[in-house]
């Protein structure tokens, strides 16, 4: 592995936004050329969660491998994670950048326990743990143990990743009781903590909560190779509400600005990604990114109200002008709601299809008020859907109607976390969005339109229509992968690979594999600067992940010809 990113100092180049204070985003001093030994723990923090808030939803790949979105057909390209036709060199920046921030995290922590600060060192084993379960997610085995060692070892070996997912509920446990200790100790000084912690603010009953969500999603991850029942109890009191979203914001605004020759944007990253400049025009995201016919006919097909949300309506309701859709032909010619076969090459041009919609990115459907929304760290309904899981599994007490309880609170939590957007008036909404095609807005508050949607005549998503435990499962996987589309797109295609559910397509332009794909390869990078460990007999479709049962094959998806 590339030396420098084991144990140099990196703080994000994307400067997204100011915290609380706005000075440490506009210094004028370059942070990468800090030593070690002067830079501060509140900087090194603010740093890499704003790195990881950016780059938690910025691949267009990562949304790709999750079936949530597809190209569009006013771009043309290569386009090898629709193909499969991956090479290493594809997955150079998913490996240097994590391990760029734990080599941030090893330094907070080392100073943490030198110092004696719990704190610190509680916040930085959480974040290790989120940054090495996604590497384990992406990658498998990984450099875990010899990882951020400095000079100590410039080619890390390869770790287990089952026994690195293990040593990760072991961190969080310790992060546990490490929040436990700082609340307990009445003279601990947060310091600057407060406004450094972009993610809770230096709320350790926050973190404790986070840190046992996130040691759930680990459970949850290997529990169809591991026996997790006891665990999950012993955490099950201490993390996230069901209505509780993790989120951070570092100040974001509308607006943009200059340090040096750069220019950088000070809006939530979602909303400039895959939305909107400050300026009020198309991000190239939003043009090139499409959700899938896949997520749009899902939400469709269920009366689902959070299609107005998620989805943007399409311009004009006619045939694609070029012939590369036609929609008379499966009567939706008067449907403003159609995503974009997944991996169709050339696809209908985004006027006839629905775009990534201004609901999702902004919260509020609001040109003004959406570049300052919060961004999504981590859902309360996530934690909803997984506890769903385990109870109708056994893992949990309560068997049956705890399962539909955790479900039912999960999808109201999720309508809960879009309720401005599903009640806003589609006449104020920017032209670019589709205001003249749009669902109608929900008439009263969030959680009653979920009541409304649950109880509709519909087994694919009201409980008490379903008889088997079969259905049921997928209605809980299903509303998962929702609920994580444009928020973490590398957990819903985890989770899609773990359960094999919901049922998705593969890629319509698919050249090497009618499976979905299963893992990455270990990037060019390693092949070069860590030959010794570098392993180059990976199959991304039939080299799975450990937690990862099987890989069916799949049908491709069908395009509107």
């Amino acid at each position: 592995m590339k030396r420098s990113l084991l144990y140099t100092l990196f703080l994000s180049g994307t400067l997204l936004g100011t915290s609380g204070c706005s000075d440490w985003l506009d210094v004028n001093q370059n942070p990468n050329e800090a030593l070690e030994s002067t830079i501060s723990s509140d900087l090194l923090l603010t740093s890499v969660q704003n790195d990881e808030c950016y780059y938690r939803i910025y691949y267009t790949d990562v949304h790709f491998l999750a079936e949530h979105t597809t190209k569009s057909g006013d771009y043309s390209g290569s386009y090898p994670f629709l193909t499969g036709g991956v090479t290493p060199q594809s997955f150079d920046d998913y490996w240097t950048r994590p391990y760029s921030r734990i080599a941030n995290l090893k330094n907070i922590e080392n100073k943490a326990i030198e110092s004696g600060d719990t704190g610190f060192e509680a916040i930085s084993k959480t974040l290790q743990a989120y940054e090495f379960r996604r590497l384990v997610d992406m990658f498998g085995d990984v450099p875990f143990t010899e990882a951020s060692s400095g000079d100590k070892y410039l080619a890390p070996k390869y770790d287990d990743a089952a026994t690195i997912y293990n040593n990760l509920i072991d961190m969080l446990d310790q992060a546990i009781t490490l929040c436990d200790q700082t609340m307990a100790n009445n003279t601990y000084n947060k310091g600057s903590l407060p406004t450094a912690d972009i993610y809770f603010g230096g709320d350790f009953n926050a973190w404790k909560r986070y840190a046992a969500s996130l040691e759930l999603s680990l459970l949850m991850r290997i529990s169809n190779v591991t026996d997790v029942s006891s665990k999950i109890k012993t955490i099950q009191d201490k993390i996230m509400s069901i209505n509780e979203n993790a989120t951070s914001n570092p100040g974001y605004y509308k607006g943009e600005t200059t340090i040096g020759s750069t220019t950088y944007t000070k809006m939530n990253p979602l909303y400039y990604r895959y939305g909107y400049t400050y300026l009020d025009k198309e991000y190239s995201g939003h043009k090139s990114s499409v959700p899938t016919e896949e997520v749009v006919s899902l939400l469709r097909n269920t009366n689902n109200p959070l299609l107005r949300v998620f989805a943007d309506a399409r311009r004009y309701l006619e045939n694609d002008a070029n012939g590369r859709a036609y929609y008379d032909r499966f009567g939706l010619e008067d449907e403003y709601y159609i995503g974009v076969p997944f991996g169709q090459m050339s696809p209908a041009q985004t006027s006839y299809a629905s775009k990534i919609g201004l609901g999702v990115v902004s919260k509020t459907c609001s040109l003004e008020t959406g570049p300052a929304q919060d961004i999504i760290v981590m859902q309360g309904s996530l934690v909803g859907f997984y506890l769903a899981e385990a109870a109708l599994r056994g893992l949990v007490a309560g068997g049956d109607a705890a399962a539909k309880k955790y479900y039912e609170d999960a999808v109201t939590a999720l309508f809960n976390t879009y309720e401005t957007a599903l009640q806003s008036d589609a006449s104020t909404w920017n032209s670019l969005s589709r205001p003249a095609g749009a669902r109608p807005a929900i008439t009263g508050s969030a959680a009653e339109a979920a009541a409304e949607y649950l109880s509709q005549n519909n087994a694919t998503v009201n409980w008490d229509l379903m008889t088997t435990t079969a259905q049921k499962m997928n209605a809980i996987q299903t509303q998962k992968w929702l609920s994580l589309y444009m928020v973490d797109p590398l957990e819903a295609w985890s989770e899609v690979r773990r359960t094999d559910l919901p049922v998705l397509h593969a890629s319509n332009c698919a050249q090497y594999s009618n499976k979905m794909m299963a893992r990455f390869l270990y990037p060019n990078t390693e092949k070069n600067l860590n030959p010794d460990n570098y392993r180059n007999d990976i199959d991304v479709f039939t080299s799975l992940i450990f937690w990862d049962k099987e890989n069916p094959d799949l049908q491709k998806s069908t395009t509107f010809q």
